[in-house]
């Protein structure tokens, strides 16, 4: 039978790679066999080299650019690409809709049957759809859900079979792995103590586990189509995560936080974290982590992050 050809969009970047990898981990299917087209932006740099010398008859590099996506699916045969897993990174110069948009065109025009984006949670399964945020990643994460939603909706009213595709969307919450050692732990810390009341709690999840649930959305589309999916696996004040951190970590590793005025500094430079933390103090959470846990077991909570994957000695 031929493969499912799946691509990954940031294929050695943080949520594509804990994706490509947790695809990797899937049990074998001999009779639906997953092949992964990882795409990346350089494919002669040593992650990208990496990956392919450790599975040559699984991964196929693809180099190419996510906001021009012609090339990428013209180096495929049409409809040979059954999944696509979509993230889009802030800050750059092109916007998240524009990383996003021209490439569901693209697939769907290609053939693709099923779309996971990695969104952001915005207030739970419901509250998410209708809550955009002030913030401008969430604004546009929340212009590409309704976007994809919308397109999938047409094509189905349109009765055209061609165009027709499924998706699912996945709503992280606020990432553990923020707080892996280093400077940008540090800060983070440092704008959680100037942005919020020492009473607010952060709804968590790993890295490791985004993948975890798009592997298996693109696995098993079926199950997974037409769902959007708020994750969390931890929910936290700042001194719950000190508190834990310091039970859990080898003696002699400090709790990564500066000055408080660090903190503060960096959100009046960057309106945008600023205008992030005020929503993380206001946003009323409905994040059932019982039924994310209820689904995937073995997420991770935040003891469980630092002993399993962090970059902590615990």
């Amino acid at each position: 039978m031929a493969p499912q050809n799946i691509l990954i969009v940031g294929a050695t970047g943080n949520q594509g790679g804990a994706t490509l990898k947790a695809l990797l981990n899937l049990p074998p299917n001999p009779t639906n066999p997953i092949h992964i087209l990882a795409l990346t932006r350089d494919a002669q740099s040593p992650r990208a080299q990496a990956l392919v010398a450790a599975h040559p008859k699984t991964i196929t590099l693809i180099q190419g650019d996510n906001a021009n996506p012609k090339p990428i699916f013209a180096s495929q045969p049409k409809g040979s690409i059954t999944g696509l897993f979509v993230v889009t990174a802030n800050g750059t110069k092109v916007s998240e809709e524009d990383q996003a948009i021209p490439l569901i065109d693209a697939a769907v025009a290609h053939g693709v049957k099923h779309i996971v984006f990695a969104s952001v949670e915005r207030g739970g399964e419901v509250t998410s759809w209708s809550t955009p945020t002030n913030v401008k990643s969430f604004l546009e994460k929340h212009h590409i859900e309704l976007y994809l939603r919308d397109k999938a909706a047409l094509a189905e009213k349109d009765g055209n079979s061609s165009n027709k595709f499924t998706w699912t969307i996945l709503r992280p919450s606020g990432f553990m792995d923020n707080f892996n050692p280093g400077f940008n732990a540090s800060m983070f810390t440092a704008m959680w103590t100037a942005g919020l009341s020492p009473t607010t709690r952060i709804p968590l999840i790993s890295t490791r586990d985004i993948g975890v649930f798009a592997a298996r959305a693109l696995a098993d589309p079926e199950a997974h189509a037409g769902r959007a999916i708020s994750l969390a696996a931890d929910y936290m004040t700042l001194a719950e995560i000190k508190q834990v951190f310091e039970r859990t970590v080898k003696p002699g590793q400090k709790f990564p936080q500066t000055f408080t005025f660090l903190g503060k500094a960096l959100m009046c430079y960057i309106k945008e974290l600023k205008v992030m933390f005020e929503f993380f103090e206001t946003c009323e959470y409905e994040v059932d982590i019982a039924k994310v846990r209820a689904e995937v077991p073995e997420v991770l909570d935040f003891e469980q992050w630092l002993r399993v994957v962090s970059k902590w000695e615990t």
